[in-house]
């Protein structure tokens, strides 16, 4: 798994925080079984105090440290007995004076050794899942919300099946592009009128490939160039505008959405195709959702984008009716 620094940076802090909490516990507790039985205290400062002491005296006398490590090993058992037989007369477990680690592993350090713990894994691909869901309604748009029954039986001249059909396909394309997705997987391209479900297929394929750890840069095509045209000419949040570049040109998939909408110009034209193709030569993957038909795409953009997206991608029709405009229509009246 390959980290990205900021969520990484974050996680490590709240396992920072998350130590420090078990710390202030362990001292509360301590502090208890202190006031209510003052010989575990003597206990805790013989065990503290005796190692260094019972070692450097064997070491100046001469002796073998064997011995002595021995000794100081059995006495320090017998003190933990009777510790653990004092707490228990107060009705508290024998390990009530151990720190209580989230991840015995790693002790809540997120590390073993050099590996990533099990622990640090799992609270980075939550950050990412949550960092995704404050952009894209997840919990709704999700591959088992997802209804065929909104589209057609009737066969589409067009393509000599049903939209129905047409979907049932596109979704299994999709379930299996996010459940097999790998930083060498290829791109995709949901194309077809407004309405038919591309923004909500995607959505499902980032969900799914958040929680298995991948980074997803998720954002409209207006929004995309627009951070392009603030990082070239001012005019708005300068620093938000590089983080938003860095995140689109960095992320494990980056998914465009509604390209097609933006305002069209020779320097947001330049840009789209700087980032189709720093994407494409460093085979990162992408996912382009747009309403335009393929045949429009060198009229629209230019002949390098036409060939990019018709040859680098693997399209996906959507055909229908406005999903959108079919719940209001069928939506209850008061």
């Amino acid at each position: 798994m390959t980290f990205q620094k900021e969520i990484l940076s974050e996680v490590l802090r709240d396992l920072e925080r998350t130590r420090a909490v078990h710390e202030a516990e362990l001292l509360a507790r301590r502090q208890e079984a202190y006031e209510r039985a003052p010989r575990i205290r003597q206990i805790d400062a013989e065990l503290q105090s005796t190692a260094a002491s019972v070692i450097r005296s064997a070491l100046e006398s001469g002796e073998d440290p064997a011995a002595a490590i021995a000794a100081l090993r059995e006495r320090n058992l017998t003190l933990q007995e009777e510790r653990r037989r004092i707490l228990q007369s107060l009705s508290l477990p024998g390990d009530y004076l151990s720190i209580r680690y989230d991840c015995p592993a790693c002790s809540d350090q997120g590390y073993l050794g050099s590996r990533p713990c099990e622990c640090l894994k799992a609270r980075y691909v939550k950050k990412l899942t949550e960092q995704l869901s404050t952009v894209l309604p997840i919990q709704d748009q999700n591959f088992e919300a997802f209804r065929l029954d909104y589209y057609p039986e009737t066969p589409d001249g067009r393509i000599g099946m049903s939209p129905r059909a047409c979907m049932e396909m596109n979704f299994n394309k999709c379930k299996r592009y996010a459940e097999g997705f790998t930083r060498s997987s290829g791109n995709l391209l949901l194309y077809g009128s407004a309405g038919l479900g591309k923004t909500f297929l995607s959505t499902s394929i980032a969900k799914v490939v958040s929680e298995r750890g991948f980074s997803v840069a998720y954002d409209t095509a207006i929004n995309i160039l627009a951070s392009y045209e603030t990082a070239k000419f001012g005019g708005g949040d300068l620093g938000e505008a590089k983080a938003a570049i860095r995140r689109c040109e960095a992320a494990d998939l980056l998914i465009m959405d509604d390209l097609g909408t933006e305002l069209r110009t020779a320097f947001t034209t330049s840009v789209f195709y700087h980032l189709l193709n720093t994407r494409l030569m460093s085979h990162r993957p992408m996912i382009i959702n747009t309403n335009l038909l393929p045949d429009s795409y060198e009229e629209k953009y230019s002949p390098a984008i036409a060939s990019r997206l018709l040859g680098e991608f693997a399209p996906l029709r959507f055909l229908g009716e406005d999903i959108r405009q079919r719940k209001r229509r069928e939506a209850p009246r008061f």
